[in-house]
């Protein structure tokens, strides 16, 4: 089941998504029209701790929408995947909180983000930390490997979204959990056929629908937690989000 862009195919969807992200890897001080970079991670109520404590040239290119560790609390030992990682940010604070007893595992389809990820552990220290390219519907990992997955602003872009829930429903071990911000529909109206799938316009969809893709893919106790603030376009705002694996 996908979602295609009412103005090209799928593949053309995921060329303008790597192609816009590789900007964003590349050079990280173009203005891209959204929040990105530390200020904005500080904005969405990231603590000071990880504002202070990562260096700028993880968050440089750190494109968050909301705030995945303001949802639960990440403990020592487990082993947490990021769904669509980006430069980072996010997989090294969850390395970070796991210890050396855990495992942070970033996926991400972009080269330039896979390779600026894998550049951020490198300058963090972490050897708890692996990187992997893959599309979000097809992860390279085992069945029941993760406590835990998150994602920040990354499933709205697929144009699959049911499958990306299975698939992340697939890793969870029984009673993980997934823990996510991303962009959503704000208001009634449908989103422009002109809108972009990198802006995280196109692939915007209502809460509501979200928690319904939830569910079909068997997660239980699925709900929005709360609005963020952050948009890219008037009709999208960046949203939390939470699910359990029975």
């Amino acid at each position: 089941m996908t979602e295609a862009d009412p103005n090209g195919s799928v593949a053309a969807a995921e060329e303008s998504i790597c192609a816009l992200y590789t900007e964003l890897a590349l050079h990280p001080e173009r203005d891209f029209g959204w929040g990105k970079g530390k200020e904005n991670a500080r904005l969405l109520g990231y603590e000071a701790h990880w504002l202070d404590l990562l260096p700028e040239a993880v968050w440089e290119s750190a494109a968050a929408v909301g705030n995945p560790f303001g949802l639960g609390r990440i403990e020592p030992g487990m082993t947490v995947v990021d769904f669509g990682c980006g430069a980072g940010a996010d997989l090294c604070i969850s390395a970070s909180l796991v210890g050396e007893c855990g495992w942070a595992v970033g996926i991400d389809l972009t080269p330039a983000m896979t390779a600026k990820a894998r550049a951020a552990g490198r300058l963090m220290g972490l050897c708890n930390v692996e990187v992997r390219g893959a599309d979000m519907t097809a992860v390279p990992l085992a069945d029941a490997c993760a406590d835990l997955v998150i994602s920040n602003g990354a499933i709205n872009l697929s144009p699959a979204k049911p499958c990306v829930f299975k698939e992340i429903f697939r890793i969870l071990k029984s009673g993980g959990r997934l823990w996510f911000a991303d962009v959503v529909r704000d208001g009634t109206e449908e989103p422009s056929s002109s809108g972009s799938w990198a802006d995280c316009v196109a692939g915007a969809v209502a809460p509501a629908r979200m928690i319904v893709m939830l569910a079909r893919a068997g997660f239980a106790d699925a709900e929005m937690v709360a609005f963020t603030g952050y948009c890219t376009a008037p009709t999208t705002i960046g949203a939390t989000f939470r699910a359990l694996k029975p």
